[in-house]
Formats: structure tokens, C-alpha cells, sequence
């Protein structure tokens, strides 16, 4: 309910400057910040540094799974010959090493993703700024982000927000 009331709110706020400029040309530009973060190399950049920060505990999980199947390769192997006992010592061995695995996994992607989510929210602060630039050397008087029915892509300039993202890259910032 917020959110259609912000959108209606732009809406009137996008109308009341139109017809208070009366004929006046207003230079209206829009973004999409969905595709940015989607398409931006500096996003695949963010990925790989996750991916390598959390290599050690991914390597971690592979062993865990390995142990697990060494295991149950044991038991299959050797189910005949066990005692009931030993079988039972197995199986809680096996049981607990599951939930282990499962929790270590389950903790490692609930961080991998505040990570992501932490290292997102800085990127979208210099994305904001490239806009802004953009939106400044293009002598722009409003630029649109999400909450739009339909965009011209006359009046779209993500692909121009993209090029600057990629010039930043290549670079270095």
C-alpha cells in the first residue's frame, strides 16, 4: 500500500512539474536499476570475491560430503559383518554428520548472501552517482527509477548507465 502510494505520489509530483513549467521543455530520463545490478560487470566482479572469500568453507562442505559417503560406503560394504551395535554407532555417526552438513551449508549460504546483500548495497551507492553524473552531463531535469508502467526507450538510459560502469571497470574503480 506504501509503495502505490510513492508511486502516486511521483506520479502527481512528475504531473505538477510538467504543467508548472507549463510549455517549457523538461528533459525526462529514465533507468532500469533491476537491469543494472543485473548486467553491470562490476556485479560478476562482487560474485567473484564472494566466491573466493568463502572458498575455504566451500572446500570445508566438499570434504563433509566426502566423509559422509566414505562412510556410507562402509556401511554398505561391511553391513553384513557389523554388529547391530556397530551398525547403530554408524548410522548416528551418519545422521549426525547429515545435520552437521546441513547446518554448515545452510549457515554458509544465509552469509554468502548478507555478503552479497552488503556488497550490493555499496555498489548501488556508486550507481546512484554514476546516474547522477549522467543525469548532470546530459543536462537532465528528472530521471525515473522502478515504478513505471512503460518507458520509451528514447527516455531509457540504462545502456548509457552501463557504458559508464564499464568505463569505470576498465578503469580500475
Amino acid at each position: 500500500m506504501l509503495r502505490l502510494l510513492i508511486k502516486i505520489s511521483g506520479v502527481l509530483a512528475l504531473c505538477l512539474l510538467i504543467s508548472g513549467v507549463a510549455r517549457a521543455e523538461v528533459s525526462v530520463a529514465y533507468v532500469d536499476s533491476a537491469r543494472l545490478l543485473k548486467d553491470a560487470p562490476q556485479v560478476e566482479r562482487i560474485r567473484q570475491k564472494i566466491r573466493e572469500e568463502f572458498e575455504a568453507r566451500d572446500e570445508r562442505l566438499v570434504e563433509m560430503r566426502k566423509q559422509i559417503g566414505l562412510l556410507e560406503a562402509r556401511l554398505a560394504a561391511e553391513d553384513e559383518r557389523m554388529s547391530a551395535e556397530e551398525k547403530r554407532l554408524v548410522n548416528n555417526d551418519l545422521g549426525s554428520r547429515r545435520v552437521q552438513l546441513k547446518q554448515a551449508r545452510d549457515e554458509l549460504e544465509q552469509d554468502k548472501q548478507l555478503r552479497f546483500s552488503e556488497e550490493e548495497q555499496r555498489f548501488s551507492r556508486v550507481i546512484h552517482e554514476v546516474i547522477q553524473q549522467v543525469a548532470q552531463d546530459e543536462h537532465l531535469d528528472l530521471v525515473l527509477q522502478g515504478g513505471v508502467f512503460w518507458v520509451s526507450p528514447k527516455v531509457d538510459i540504462t545502456d548509457r548507465i552501463l557504458a559508464r560502469l564499464r568505463e569505470m571497470l576498465a578503469n580500475g574503480n
